[in-house]
Formats: C-alpha cells, sequence, structure tokens
C-alpha cells in the first residue's frame, strides 16, 4: 500500500472545517455512509493536501477541487468491483454447472477405507523393494509410534543415524509417490 505523508496541523485544521462535504457528497450520491465513507474520505484527505500545496488549484473553490476528488475515487472503486477477478463463476458442489451434467459433489470418488488401506500396503510394498530391511523397520517403528530416540535405542543406533536413514526414506517415498 503506497505510504502518504501525514497531513500538517495547517492541512488538519483545513480538512477538519470542511469535512461536512464528505457527508453532503454521500447524501447527494444517495451513498451509505458505512459502505462508502472509507472510499471517498481518503480522496477527500489527498484533495486537501493537493488544494493547499499547488497554487493552480487556488483558481477553483476547494469544494470542486474535494467533489473531482470523491468522485474519481467512487469510479475507481466502481470500476475495480467490476473487473474480472471479481466476477468469476462460482460453483457449488452441489449444482450442476451444466444442463444434463453431474453435480461436482458426483464426480469425486467417497472416501474407501478399504481402498485406502489397499493403497498403503502397495506403497510400502513398493517401499520395501528399494529400501534396506533396516530402513523398513524403522518405518513400521514409526507408524507405531515410535519416536527417533526410542527407534535408535531399540536398533543399537545413534538418532542422528535414524533420522539420516529416514531421511532417505523419504526421498524413496517422494520418487515413488511423485517420480
Amino acid at each position: 500500500m503506497k505510504s502518504e505523508i501525514p497531513l500538517t496541523p495547517e492541512q488538519r485544521l483545513f480538512a477538519e472545517e470542511h469535512h461536512g462535504l464528505v457527508y453532503k457528497f454521500l447524501q447527494k450520491k444517495q451513498l451509505s455512509i458505512d459502505e462508502f465513507y472509507d472510499v471517498v474520505v481518503f480522496a477527500y484527505l489527498r484533495s486537501v493536501r493537493r488544494f493547499l500545496t499547488e497554487p493552480a488549484l487556488k483558481q477553483y473553490s476547494f469544494a470542486t477541487i474535494a467533489w473531482s476528488s470523491m468522485n474519481c475515487a467512487l469510479h475507481n472503486y466502481y470500476r475495480s468491483q467490476k473487473a474480472q477477478k471479481h466476477n468469476a463463476l462460482v460453483l457449488s458442489l452441489h449444482t450442476n454447472p451444466y444442463e444434463d451434467s453431474y453435480t461436482l459433489e458426483e464426480t469425486i470418488p467417497a472416501p474407501n477405507p478399504y481402498m485406502r488401506q489397499l493403497e498403503e500396503q502397495l506403497l510400502l510394498h513398493d517401499l520395501a523393494k528399494r529400501v534396506s530391511k533396516q530402513q523398513m523397520n524403522i518405518v513400521r517403528m514409526k507408524t507405531c509410534g515410535y519416536n527417533d530416540r526410542d527407534i535408535a535405542r531399540r536398533q543399537n543406533t545413534t538418532t542422528e543415524h535414524v533420522q539420516m536413514l529416514l531421511k532417505e526414506v523419504r526421498r524413496v517415498l517422494l520418487d515413488l509417490c511423485y517420480g
């Protein structure tokens, strides 16, 4: 977000004196204060700074400058709301996107615990072909909830060695899954 220089005391006093313009603008445009105050107030404050620092603007009334700035801010707000990113098609899992089609919910298979168990067993079977017997024992202990220190004690090795073996197992697993 663009950082702005704070108003000087003179600019703050001027902004306070003419702040009613913001409410007149919103009322004239029939806009909700709750919804649109933040949209226009920053443009109003920029117009205060510009009016008091740019001598060329003195030929106009401050109300004209402020009104024009707030109009611009409002226009930019509406334009950003109409941008393509705000008008994306939203699909529900429960509705048909096209006539005579399935809902998205119907195209997603229901979780099947037996299939998941089979997939896990097949993955472990493939893993066992590619790692050492010691690594598979470590994997089995890890799946049973043992921590690295307990595994190292049961395997008569160091924690660092267990972690190195597990790192190699992870690499092989990633290769199996994504390779």
